[in-house]
């Protein structure tokens, strides 16, 4: 079965100046160029064993099986073994769960820079760097430009993100609890 698939072209990552400095404005973001041109393309759908929604397969594609809610729900996030507790909507689409990454990112202990303008969402933790920018199905993973299985968005000043994509990026994994009304991210081993 072949599926047409976006894919951006005017992402061009280039690596900053550590010294920069989180106050300057959006202008001055030099991590992409402003064009937004689309290449489609072709893609074969690769057969794949994952029928969860919580883990991140670097793929364009995948066949995420049931969604543990079907509409746009307040739950508790939290950390195990932390009693780090946040409030927030996770919505479900195109057989994703989004979350607002820079709240998530922050309670799992991240530096983020939100650059709004550009709508582009920075986050580093521990060596780990993920860039997400809304509109877009790709994040750069320590500078890797990578495929993720949906289109992040823009919504009431948040850039949302497939949870499966942060806490898996982040080494974490996301797990539903239907009788907390939450989601609790463990550690991945």
């Amino acid at each position: 079965m072949k599926k047409i698939i976006k894919k951006y072209e005017g992402d061009v990552h280039k690596k900053h100046n550590d010294d920069y400095d989180n106050d300057e404005e959006d202008d001055d973001y030099d991590y992409y160029k402003e064009e937004d041109e689309y290449e489609y393309y072709d893609q074969i759908d690769p057969e794949t064993n994952s029928n969860t929604w919580n883990i991140w397969t670097r793929s364009t594609y995948v066949n995420k099986g049931e969604l543990p809610l079907k509409e746009a729900k307040e739950i508790q996030l939290k950390l195990e073994n932390n009693n780090n507790t946040v409030s927030l909507y996770l919505i479900p689409l195109d057989g994703e769960i989004y979350v607002p990454g820079k709240i998530v990112a922050e309670l799992l202990g991240a530096k983020v820079v939100n650059y709004d303008d550009s709508k582009i969402l920075e986050i580093n933790k521990a060596g780990t760097e993920l860039i997400f920018r809304a509109g877009t199905n790709v994040v750069y993973y320590n500078e890797i430009k990578t495929p993720i299985p949906a289109v992040t968005f823009y919504l009431n000043d948040n850039i949302y993100v497939p949870i499966s994509v942060i806490s898996n990026g982040l080494g974490y994994v996301a797990e539903w609890q239907e009788m907390n009304n939450a989601v609790v991210l463990k550690l991945l081993k």
